[in-house]
């Protein structure tokens, strides 16, 4: 697919959202799903050839606009950043699964970083099904904590952790979360995986039911190369392979099998 760039908004020395047009995705995105970008605007520079994968962060059906969350952390993401308004820029189709949408319970949000990308459609989506939504988010420091402005107009209660304590309550943002679990009919997640595990490990111990989104090196996006391989358990306990472009991004976070996502 192809897309015209919308705003490509430096949010901080860190951070970039980049809204597109191309209203065939936008008709096809889900909740949760991802694509594969090309980050060059130009076909003479050779590197790098691989597309880099982002989560969909949110989708307006009426104007036909989509928008991603990107952080600088290499070559793909800083040749990103210099896309300007107008610029053609090169995408895949909406890839893989989706959330599983909750109607009128109490929902956990937990995020981390650049893992609050995905959970901004998602908060949208829920209050659309008359939700009660509360949104953990947690980061290094200030600088990682962005789009608070957007989630105030569709979360219940927003709870801001930061590991050295420049910005909200200091600390991990697990701990909170852990004192209220007992609240939540269903906790959703995006963020660094041992994140992701740690939430995953107190719905687990209380019962709840969760979905982390995991975030793998993806290649090819089609599930083709088998560089993304998560390993799981299925219904009766067995340790299985689940590509996580494919059968993925989202999973039940009480069957992922922690121990093999977060050795590396």
């Amino acid at each position: 697919m192809i897309g015209t760039v919308v705003e490509n908004i430096k949010l901080n020395d860190k951070y970039y959202y980049m809204i597109i047009n191309n209203k065939d995705f936008v008709e096809n995105a889900k909740v949760g799903q991802f694509l594969m970008v090309q980050s060059k605007e130009y076909d003479y520079i050779n590197d790098p050839i691989l597309r880099r994968p982002f989560g969909v962060c949110d989708v307006d059906y009426d104007s036909g606009d989509f928008s991603i969350l990107y952080m600088i952390v290499g070559k793909g993401t800083m040749l990103l950043s210099t896309f300007k308004k107008g610029s053609k820029i090169e995408f895949s189709s909406p890839l893989g699964n989706s959330f599983t949408i909750q109607n009128k319970k109490n929902v956990a949000l937990v995020g981390g970083g650049i893992g609050i990308a995905p959970l901004y459609f998602l908060a949208k989506r829920l209050k659309n099904n008359n939700c009660k939504i509360t949104l953990y988010f947690g980061g290094q420091s200030e600088t990682d904590i962005i789009f608070l402005d957007k989630f105030e107009k569709f979360v219940d209660e927003i709870v801001v952790t930061t590991n050295d304590g420049s910005k909200g309550l200091k600390g991990l943002v697990t701990e909170p979360f852990i004192k209220n679990i007992d609240y939540y009919d269903y906790v959703y997640s995006c963020g660094p995986k041992k994140m992701l595990e740690a939430v995953s490990k107190i719905c687990i111990n209380s019962g709840k039911a969760v979905e982390v989104s995991l975030d793998e090196r993806m290649a090819c996006g089609l599930g083709a190369c088998l560089g993304c391989i998560v390993y799981v358990r299925d219904n009766d306990g067995n340790e299985i392979q689940k590509r996580c472009c494919v059968e993925g991004p989202i999973f039940d976070g009480s069957k992922v099998i922690w121990e093999s996502v977060c050795r590396g």
